[in-house]
């Protein structure tokens, strides 16, 4: 299945969905000494103002997006696709590295917009028929297999071509969270993918959100969240599989948190159950949680009891206890403690013992003023963005190991608007 949909492009304000990021190029406390080289480098094929960003969505199509092709409601097959997003008006290649390599503020035709959106392939329909065999196993139906090892095979061929263009043989997804639309994912990763160098290969993974009104669209978000784990796990299996990955990085925003932590508790489980090491099997580098919109308790069973740490290479949260849109989840859910807007003086004795005892999972909370009106939007902060960069990069937190972050003891870690501006101390 293919379905191709260009026409103008869908504008959209860069200072309404990116923040400061358009005003604020990385500066050399991000690039260093790769600044003169890290975009000369790129290959040919990548040097353009527009990037190409993979997707893997269980929304429905919506005829009414016109460009955009899905809306809000749920599809029951996932499907995979590749979506043109051009960071500017009328801007060449030499314009945008070197808005991107210097410390001037961008010009003004630096305005991201996705301008093409192409469903390259589609997963069969769930949920998946079976029958059981004579000692009790599961067989799939032979019909649904062949379908679904034929989509896996054509995700996995698009995804090998794009490797073969980047030396980082690694792949970063991104999960949104609540009410974003696929648009405001597809921009903000293929700004992000920019900044960082072109490196590895990008994926949006959109689940079916924006439910109407504040209290019912939120609960309906919830449910599609519960909804997609089934596609994303399918959609995770396919990644894993190709032994040309390397690493698979995942960030994740609000809602997005509990999406992913649940999907990767389940195939944790399948691959011990299976005799497997996780860490090898699922070769998740960096799962890194940003705004989690999590009972604190809930996400210590799912990280601590169920060990999770020893399944992934590491584990970085970034926590705004000035979070407004947190505040709101506290009352939703009469849940005192939520992770994305816990204090460190509200972690137990017991909880930060764990912490200590644990050399992948770092906390990291976030004091500045780039999270927009409610303070939940600050994973976009320019100084957000360097410090995951670095992350991304191998580099452990602390100032020595070049990132500035202020150390609060037990594996927790400060970071404000100064953070860039530190590294050169």
């Amino acid at each position: 299945m293919r379905r191709t949909a260009k026409s103008c492009a869908y504008m959209i304000s860069i200072s309404m969905l990116l923040g400061c990021i358009a005003h604020e190029p990385m500066p050399d406390a991000v690039y260093g000494e790769q600044r003169e080289t890290l975009f000369a480098e790129i290959p040919q094929a990548l040097k353009a103002p527009s990037v190409d960003v993979f997707y893997a969505t269980d929304r429905a199509i919506d005829a009414s997006k016109g460009l955009l092709l899905y809306g809000r409601d749920r599809s029951a097959s996932l499907a995979f696709g590749v979506a043109g997003v051009r960071l500017g008006r009328d801007l060449s290649w030499d314009e945008l590295v070197a808005w991107t390599t210097t410390q001037e503020p961008g010009p003004k035709n630096i305005q991201p917009a996705v301008e093409s959106v192409t469903e390259l392939t589609r997963m069969p329909p769930s949920p998946y028929t079976y029958t059981l065999g004579e000692r009790g196993e599961l067989i799939l139906d032979p019909a649904t297999l062949s379908a679904r090892k034929a989509v896996q095979k054509q995700i996995q061929n698009v995804i090998l071509n794009r490797l073969e263009l980047t030396e980082r043989k690694q792949v970063f997804i991104d999960i949104h969270g609540i009410k974003d639309p696929l648009n405001d994912t597809l921009i903000h990763l293929a700004m992000a993918y920019h900044l960082y160098g072109r490196r590895g290969v990008p994926i949006a993974y959109s689940w079916p959100a924006g439910g109407a009104g504040v209290l019912r669209g939120y609960t309906r978000d919830r449910e599609s969240g519960e909804f997609t784990i089934f596609h994303l796990k399918e959609f995770l299996r396919t990644l894993t599989a190709m032994q040309e990955i390397e690493q698979i990085n995942i960030t994740a925003h609000s809602r997005g948190t509990d999406i992913i932590l649940t999907a990767l508790r389940e195939l944790i489980i399948e691959t011990r159950a299976s005799g497997n090491d996780p860490r090898t099997t699922l070769k998740v580098g960096n799962l890194v949680l940003l705004a989690p919109d999590l009972d604190i308790e809930v996400a210590n069973q799912r990280v601590t009891a169920e060990a999770i740490k020893f399944a992934l290479d590491r584990i970085t949260i970034y926590i705004n206890d000035s979070d407004k849109a947190i505040r709101v989840s506290k009352v939703l859910f009469a849940s005192d403690r939520r992770v994305g807007g816990i204090d460190p003086a509200e972690l137990t004795s017991a909880q930060k013992q764990e912490l200590q005892k644990t050399s992948n999972v770092d906390v990291i909370f976030y004091s500045g003023d780039k999270g927009g009106f409610l303070g939940h939007s600050y994973y976009r902060a320019p100084v957000i963005l360097a410090d995951m960069f670095l992350l991304f990069d191998g580099k452990l937190p602390g100032a020595s190991n070049g990132r500035p972050l202020e150390w609060l003891g037990n594996s927790m870690w400060a970071i404000d608007d100064d953070y860039l501006g530190k590294r050169g101390r």
